[in-house]
Formats: structure tokens, C-alpha cells, sequence
């Protein structure tokens, strides 16, 4: 029931920041695992070695079993693009997750972040991004 409850106010949030784009999806980040009582509580400052917990709300139904999540840090030392890739990782959706997804991760770096979320089938325009930072 309060996984019900959490989307409901999930969804509602997002059809609220989101009224004028309805084909991107929604990252929010905390310091804490995210429940009904703190996802809006939006973070973006996270210190190295803590836990980074996500939420990921998509803008529509997934009709894809899986969804793969990558983290990639903004550098002037990349060899190309301007960015490299930390972490990449493939997720299983079950039935009762297809219209949200939610993770941890740990990075011990300090810099400027992305996190994108991609649909299996397409890896080149992301379901949603966000960005974060470590300090």
C-alpha cells in the first residue's frame, strides 16, 4: 500500500514540474533511500564515499523489461567528448516497477556528475538525466 502511495505522489509531482515536456522522465536524488516521506526533498551535493540513492520516474509506461542506468563525470582529462563514463548498469523491471526505478551507487570522486537512464531499445536518447556533484 505504501508503494502505491509513493507513486501516486510521484506521479503527481511530475505531472507537475513537467507540465510543459511530457517525453522526459525525472531523476531525483537523495542521501537517503527515498520513500513517500522524502522524495521531494531533491539533493545534489553528496560527499565521497557516501551512498547516492535515485529515483527515476519515467514519463510514460515502460514497455521494455529493462533499462540500463549510467553515471558519467564532466572532465577536461577525457580523451573525448568532454565526459567518461563511471558506471554503467543494466536493470530488470518487474511488473510493478514500470513506470519507476530505484538505486544506490557510491563514487569516491569528487567532480560534477551525470546520471542517464536509457530504454533497451534505444541507447541514444535517454529517458531522463539529471546532474550532481561530489565534494
Amino acid at each position: 500500500m505504501r508503494k502505491l502511495l509513493f507513486i501516486f505522489a510521484a506521479f503527481t509531482f511530475i505531472l507537475f514540474l513537467s507540465s510543459c515536456s511530457s517525453d522526459k522522465g525525472l531523476i531525483l536524488f537523495n542521501s537517503v533511500p527515498i520513500t513517500q516521506n522524502n522524495a521531494l526533498h531533491d539533493q545534489k551535493v553528496f560527499k565521497e564515499g557516501d551512498k547516492v540513492y535515485y529515483l527515476f520516474i519515467a514519463p510514460k509506461k515502460m514497455n521494455n523489461d529493462f533499462i540500463r542506468v549510467q553515471v558519467f563525470k564532466m572532465t577536461d582529462k577525457a580523451s573525448f567528448g568532454g565526459y567518461e563514463v563511471v558506471r554503467t548498469k543494466d536493470f530488470r523491471l518487474m511488473k510493478d516497477q514500470r513506470y519507476y526505478h530505484t538505486d544506490y551507487f557510491t563514487l569516491y570522486e569528487t567532480g560534477r556528475y551525470y546520471l542517464q537512464v536509457f530504454s533497451h531499445d534505444d541507447f541514444t536518447r535517454p529517458l531522463a538525466f539529471n546532474d550532481f556533484y561530489i565534494k
